[in-house]
């Protein structure tokens, strides 16, 4: 298992809301982009995609390089009257092995992804399609619900919602993630044997 993979294995041993206390609350993304099934959880390293509201020509060209791993991040301007990604997109993505979309932005096809099983977190969900006539960048960095995202920055969701630990703070920050996790685990150990009351 190479270091991505190991790292990723352990983003995904701890949850969204451990991630966001030992980041002092930091870098925990607005609450309004929601995963589209339930039980949805991803963690992988970001692909970063800025397009216009309601355009999607950026992520069509960005697909063909998303890889195994890797979380398509895109700003949509926040826009959701129409939906930047579907069914047909998720697939595409899902079969090069990408580990999720995030959008500050919405989707479309909410049952048939489900169905898939592919992690989408989205600002909401509409049947309207988008435009495909750019602009769109990709590779640089954006705003996703407040929170800045780079590429190669680490996005882990759960069914709390999602956050953004930067690259170069990950190895610490998993680490202090995973000790909180064992604390509580032992504090409601300690509450169900009566320890504590």
């Amino acid at each position: 298992m190479n270091a991505d993979a190991a790292l990723r294995e352990r983003f995904a041993g701890v949850s969204v809301s451990h991630l966001g206390d030992v980041m002092d609350r930091l870098n925990v993304v607005d609450g309004r982009i929601r995963p589209i099934w339930p039980g949805c959880r991803l963690a992988g390293r970001a692909v970063t995609v800025l397009t216009a509201g309601g355009d999607n020509r950026a992520i069509h060209e960005i697909i063909p390089a998303l890889k195994d791993g890797d979380v398509l991040v895109v700003n949509g301007q926040g826009v959701t009257h129409r939906a930047l990604i579907g069914e047909l997109i998720a697939e595409r993505a899902q079969r090069r092995g990408c580990a999720g979309f995030v959008l500050d932005a919405a989707v479309r096809d909410a049952d048939e992804i489900a169905g898939l099983r592919f992690p989408v977190y989205a600002r909401g969900v509409i049947p309207a399609g988008p435009y495909r006539n750019g602009p769109g960048r990709s590779g640089v960095p954006v705003a996703l619900g407040g929170v800045v995202v780079r590429p190669g920055d680490w996005v882990i969701g759960d069914s709390d919602g999602l956050a953004v630990v930067p690259q170069e703070e990950a190895e610490d920050i998993v680490a202090k993630a995973e000790s909180k996790r064992d604390t509580e685990l032992q504090q409601q150990d300690d509450i169900r044997a009566g320890r504590i009351v």
